[in-house]
């Protein structure tokens, strides 16, 4: 057992351990299986312990303003200007710095090697997730709990553990509490969508962020494509013929996606299996459960996707047994759809210019809640747009409001904290009709989307 008496600076271990690696043979030519394995094994260890103990010091320098201090600069800028990493690698190390020195049992444990690279980041990452909905003393808890469970479980079990910290450490919330939890998680997925795009040379290279439930349906669909087309090529067995990567085929699915997205007809909603237990179908509790994606959603995101797709509930017993398996039957039909293209021509949030053809249609009052699918109780918006007037059980924030007016046309309310007097306003488009001016039926075919 190490004593405190036998510790060594931070400082001075570092450089022993840069100057040892100076002395690193190149090859290992004359090992048994079982050494070169061992050594390997090693060689990850010491890597995600000089990894904590990197992050653990930068962290103590971003709390010391030691950058700041002695250069005049930022601790990202500072880590760019003597290494070669990019801007945003250099904003990431010290994030993941800040979040780890603010746990400081993991910290101890990732340097001491009990917690591997991945399994720090998804602890810290999940704590930090949780910390609004936990006091100070079960925070506490549910810290050691999970650098407890780090024995016995990876990096992607750590991640998925919430609701089993959540009934350890706060028994008597814990539905509620992981309810809140995966709300806010969606809408900072939602805010945090992005697309960039790089050109260089003939090719475009490009990174962004996805809510995990579009990028979930998206990858479905390149996985499916590149599947069917990896056993057209085994079926040909052309010897000849150069095969793809995996990654190629899912590069050659996306090309194909969006060569097929240009010339086909247009496409609404998709299909969605859902398993819940019955208590979750009256109540609207957290952590329904997508099927295939493999993933628990907040009840509001859950209401927004099913609002334009093909729904089908798989509803459980006690005994999970299934007791009823819902139809496609409340699907907008294409009457319902066309008459909703000729009255709304896109969504309609004020000021959006969003077309039909990227549009969802809303049920205002939801199907979960016994509302119709008549035109009556639809609208079309958008993306952007949808989930600021999808409901969640027991909402986060002060929310958009949306009714269709007596004279046929959707309208909103706004938050308060928008408008105090909380007045109806419609999309421009709709602003010229009243209630006793209904609006004029619109002829010929739908606008182009």
């Amino acid at each position: 057992m190490t004593t405190s008496s036998s510790l060594l600076p931070a400082s001075q271990v570092l450089a022993e351990v840069d100057a040892l690696l100076d002395r690193v043979a190149p090859r290992e030519h004359r090992m048994d299986p079982a050494d070169r394995l061992a050594l390997v094994r090693l060689a990850r260890r010491v890597r995600s312990r000089v990894d904590a103990l990197a992050s653990v010091v930068t962290a103590e320098a971003e709390r010391a303003h030691a950058a700041e201090r002695a250069a005049g600069t930022g601790l990202g800028s500072w880590i760019g200007m003597g290494e070669t990493v990019s801007r945003r690698e250099a904003a990431g190390a010290v994030r993941q710095a800040r979040s780890l020195g603010s746990h400081p049992v993991v910290g101890e444990a990732a340097v001491a090697g009990r917690l591997g690279t991945g399994q720090v980041r998804a602890i810290t990452g999940l704590l930090d997730g949780l910390a609004p909905q936990l006091s100070g003393e079960q925070a506490a808890q549910a810290e050691e709990l999970l650098v407890g469970w780090a024995g016995q479980m990876d990096a992607d079990q750590l991640t998925r553990s919430a609701g089993k910290v959540l009934a350890a450490v706060a028994p008597a919330t814990a539905a509620e509490t992981m309810e809140a939890r995966l709300q806010r998680e969606a809408e900072a997925a939602h805010r945090q969508r992005s697309l960039r795009f790089f050109f260089e040379g003939a090719s475009v290279r490009f990174d962004g962020s996805l809510p995990r439930l579009a990028a979930e349906a998206w990858i479905a669909q390149l996985d499916a494509m590149a599947e069917q087309t990896r056993r057209t090529l085994l079926e040909r067995r052309d010897r000849l013929a150069e095969l793809p990567t995996a990654d190629q085929r899912r590069a050659d699915a996306l090309i194909a996606l969006i060569q097929a997205g240009g010339k086909g007809k247009e496409s609404w909603g998709g299909r969605v299996l859902v398993q819940l237990d019955y208590a979750q179908l009256l109540a609207g509790a957290a952590g329904v459960g997508l099927v295939g994606a493999g993933q628990q959603l907040p009840a509001g995101e859950l209401r927004r996707i099913c609002c334009d797709a093909e729904l089908i509930p798989v509803v459980l017993g006690s005994h999970s047994e299934v007791l009823d398996v819902g139809r496609a039957e409340r699907l907008v039909t294409p009457a319902i759809r066309t008459a909703l293209l000729v009255r709304d021509r896109g969504c309609v949030f004020p000021g959006c210019d969003a077309p039909a053809s990227r549009c969802e249609a809303h049920h205002i009052i939801p199907w979960w809640a016994g509302g119709r699918t008549s035109l009556s109780n639809l609208a079309l918006l958008c993306h952007t747009h949808h989930p600021l007037v999808e409901p969640a059980h027991g909402p986060l924030r002060d929310q958009w409001q949306l009714r269709i007016a007596p004279d046929g046309l959707p309208e909103f309310t706004p938050p308060a904290r928008i408008d105090p007097n909380q007045k109806p306003v419609r999309h421009s488009r709709h602003t010229r009709h009243t209630a006793d001016s209904p609006p004029t039926p619109a002829t010929g075919p739908p606008p182009a989307a």
